[in-house]
């Protein structure tokens, strides 16, 4: 009987440690290292991503919208008034006159300084009194280069060819003036705007002292 007893308290033994081990393993299963690496996911995903490095600033900024400077035609017209004093290289004979004319400009702004341009003009003068140029019609021809300065004032020089009604003689032009209001193209290399400017010729005539005549001018340029 008793050998029953030892054998029935074996059996219950082996049954309850068996069961023992059984509740570990689940409660490992439960609570073991996968479970702490769940908890710890949302905790990386929470965490942002370190911005990316702001690209290095070139040397001297961002040029790539900037428009080339280059050749393109020029274009200017222009209207104006000017005087001038015609006296006889003998005797006292002299008539002073007043000019209204027009002249063009046509030729090639080589770069945002430099322009070089054939200015033909045409116009009228009439002559206060007789002495040794009569009233009539002028017309001339003069080759110019100038330069511009800050894409507001210019400064040019050239040579030409003035008829007086009827003598001519060769002209040197001077050219100075501005340009008050003036707009640059985004697209490409040309300005334009409203001229403000005057010429200076010195003309020198067959039986006549070298006419000085200013002239003051309003017009349009392309440059």
């Amino acid at each position: 009987m008793n050998h029953f007893v030892l054998a029935g308290l074996a059996v219950a033994g082996v049954l309850t440690g068996s069961a023992l081990a059984q509740a570990q393993d689940v409660d490992s299963n439960a609570t073991g290292e996968p479970a702490a690496a769940g908890e710890a996911a949302p905790a990386e995903a929470a965490t942002p991503a370190p911005p990316a490095p702001a690209p290095a600033a070139t040397a001297g900024g961002d040029t790539s919208n900037a428009v080339a400077d280059g050749v393109r035609f020029r274009f200017g017209v222009a209207g104006g008034a000017g005087f001038f004093t015609a006296a006889s290289e003998v005797g006292t004979a002299k008539v002073s006159c007043t000019y209204f004319g027009a002249d063009l400009r046509l030729g090639a702004q080589i770069n945002d300084l430099i322009g070089v341009y054939a200015q033909p003009t045409l116009g009228y003068y009439s002559a206060n009194g007789s002495g040794g140029l009569a009233a009539g019609g002028l017309l001339g021809m003069a080759v110019v280069a100038d330069a511009t300065f800050i894409d507001r004032f210019f400064v040019g020089a050239g040579i030409g060819y003035t008829v007086y009604n009827n003598p001519g003689g060769v002209t040197p032009i001077l050219r100075v003036g501005g340009y008050p209001l003036m707009s640059r193209s985004e697209q490409k290399a040309r300005r334009k705007g409203l001229m403000l400017g005057m010429d200076l010729r010195f003309t020198s005539l067959e039986g006549l002292k070298t006419i000085v005549m200013p002239t003051f001018n309003l017009g349009y340029e392309a440059f």
